[in-house]
């Protein structure tokens, strides 16, 4: 609690975004009410019946979540997980952080990895140790160059970039490798594999989004009196000269607040805005120009004895991934997905799953012994962000040019791709500006 007088605050969206949002601001003894309608999911990995995320260590704000809110079922996390490549000649390696201090981390980390030919991984060391040694630094012009093109210049053979940094990219941030911002690409890779040995660590978290994030922050947040809105009909929000002057609801009401959270993806708030707005700020008006990108997953469970959790990144395969968790004692998850496919988007389903199949038992033989309990396709609209170079632009920070608005959403400039990390680090924000700048 703050010795500071509390706020109130009205979320638009009780998803992940709008959750956490209103748990941080609750924590600090703010008064909070979230507002939903049916189609207000904030979309990229949050929906609750969603794989609950394989993590690095550096998605620091994600884990102190997690503490916080699963603080009394403890246990819950498996061990870390090695990063696993499938290679064209079914070969599978792996990448796996050393664990010793500071830069021998990364250095021993490269050398080892096998995914790479030797002379990619002397380029690249010879890269990194020029930026590390200050003799050399990084392109000024990153934001404006994709990728692939930044890896060629610093000496990545065409097998590298097709192998490993293509699928290593296609995770990520769900964006192909020749589309991919190259300041994005660089920054992910320095944040999260040339820090400390903890951050480049992957662990995989049991169950599903609703288990292990919605559900327990909607039960904590009921405690704390929170209310929940739900809305058949759209509401409407009134701009006055000071901002928002209130939330009008289908039946004449209006909910007012001294501070409005928008918790919705950019289509969705787009939706809620006068054109006067969308002509008078370039904050708004940008976010037409954001694209998202969709995802088809073949999802199956079997009964078998195999628990370890494993992540594939596939090259040179119909899918991009392969990602095998527990869902209970002796049965597991195996789900197959592609993000930004077009021609597998258009795949009937019935084609989709024998597809699905056959990669799975090429992939992992030892499947072959478990027994298929079912198999379902998945298809999401909205998976991943896009981001091309020019698009750090075009995200919007948390301050919106409206006094008593903020944006928060896994889409919104935090310097990751559009992830739950993304999302819980704009929750955060949120909360600094009230805490900081009273209405």
């Amino acid at each position: 609690m703050t010795s500071q007088p509390s706020e109130t605050i009205l979320i638009l969206g009780a998803g992940l975004t709008g959750l956490a949002a209103a748990y941080f601001l609750t924590q600090q003894g703010h008064r909070a009410a979230l507002l939903d309608y049916p189609s207000w999911q904030d979309g990229f990995q949050s929906r609750p019946s969603d794989a609950a995320p394989m993590l690095f260590g550096r998605h620091r704000e994600t884990w102190r979540l997690l503490g916080m809110i699963n603080a009394s079922t403890p246990g819950q996390l498996e061990t870390a997980l090695p990063l696993e490549f499938a290679l064209p000649d079914g070969h599978v390696v792996a990448y796996r952080s050393a664990h010793l201090p500071g830069a021998l981390q990364w250095m021993m980390s490269l050398f080892s990895f096998h995914g790479l030919a030797w002379h990619d991984r002397w380029t690249l060391f010879s890269h990194l140790e020029q930026i590390w040694e200050q003799s050399q630094t990084l392109p000024a012009d990153l934001e404006s160059r994709v990728a692939d093109e930044w890896l060629t210049s610093i000496g990545q053979s065409q097998h590298a970039r097709e192998r490993i940094w293509a699928p290593l990219a296609q995770w990520l941030t769900g964006n192909a490798l020749a589309c991919l911002s190259a300041a994005m690409f660089v920054r992910l890779l320095s944040i999260m594999f040339l820090g400390q040995a903890v951050d480049a660590r992957l662990t995989h978290v049991n169950g599903t989004m609703g288990d292990q994030f919605i559900t327990p922050m909607r039960l904590v947040l009921q405690q704390r009196g929170v209310q929940f809105r739900p809305q058949p009909h759209p509401p409407v929000i009134r701009f006055g000269q000071n901002g928002i002057s209130g939330v009008q609801l289908r039946d004449g009401s209006i909910l007012q607040a001294q501070w409005y959270i928008s918790a919705l993806s950019h289509q969705k708030l787009l939706a809620l805005l006068p054109e006067n707005l969308l002509t008078r700020y370039a904050y708004f008006a940008h976010l037409s120009e954001l694209e998202t990108l969709p995802e088809i997953a073949v999802r199956f469970s079997y009964r078998t004895g195999i628990q370890r959790p494993r992540l594939l990144l596939l090259a040179g395969r119909p899918f991009q991934q392969l990602a095998i968790t527990a869902l209970r004692p002796q049965e597991i998850s195996c789900q197959l997905s592609a993000i930004g496919n077009p021609a597998l988007m258009e795949v009937p389903n019935d084609q989709l799953l024998e597809l699905g199949y056959r990669e799975l038992h090429a992939l992992v033989p030892e499947i072959e012994h478990g027994e298929r309990l079912s198999g379902e396709i998945c298809r999401n609209d909205q998976a991943a962000l896009a981001l091309r170079p020019g698009t750090a632009l075009l995200r919007p920070i948390q301050q919106s040019p409206i006094k008593n608005l903020l944006v928060a959403g896994a889409w919104t400039d935090t310097g990751w791709p559009a992830n739950v990390e993304s999302a819980v680090v704009s929750a955060r924000r949120c909360m600094d500006i009230i805490a900081g700048h009273p209405a």
